[in-house]
């Protein structure tokens, strides 16, 4: 398939069937997310797979912060893979001058975007969570006090396949200029 053809068939999928995501296909998926492109080739990140039970249920608490949830059907997700920030070793100079997690962030989203994309490739429905308890996970997990977890991607097979929604975007018009503002 084509890439712009991914790009149409990609969507954040909120329904899962119950069948499970093989741990092979997971590490798959963080295999992929891995090859992707980093400021300085740092690489600063950790992914987490979430797909035992005892886990699974600890981490869809920690949806909840405080009242707050981007997850409320967190409880029936196959699997979850958390990606944690770790601390970008920068070209000297680079970090120096802007800081060493000034690219973090967008190297973390690069590769989940290529997570979500491969998943995509393969059957899976991905949605990328951004709200979430830090306290809890860090706890729950064992993740260092000083790391940041930035992203919980749900993986599974979609409960009904077919046609994607239509992608409700911005036009060419609103968003592209040549040459200046």
């Amino acid at each position: 398939m084509d890439f712009e053809t991914l790009q149409l068939k990609r969507e954040s999928c909120r329904v899962y069937s119950d069948k499970p995501v093989s741990r092979e296909t997971l590490t798959h998926l963080v295999d992929v997310a891995r090859l992707s492109p980093s400021g300085c080739n740092a690489q600063p990140w950790h992914f987490i797979i979430v797909d035992e039970p005892e886990a699974h249920d600890k981490l869809a608490e920690a949806f909840d912060d405080n009242g707050l949830t981007g997850c409320p059907w967190g409880d029936r997700v196959p699997a979850y893979i958390m990606i944690v920030e770790e601390e970008a070793h920068l070209m000297p100079g680079v970090g120096e001058r802007y800081g060493s997690q000034h690219f973090a962030q967008m190297d973390i989203g690069m590769a989940a975007m290529a997570l979500c994309y491969e998943a995509a490739s393969m059957g899976l429905g991905t949605c990328m969570i951004g709200t979430m308890n830090q306290e809890k996970l860090h706890q729950y997990f064992g993740i260092p006090a000083e790391r940041v977890i930035r992203l919980i991607i749900t993986v599974g097979y979609p409960a009904k396949e077919g046609e994607p929604r239509r992608k409700k975007r911005k036009s060419l018009d609103e968003i592209l200029s040549y040459n200046h503002w």
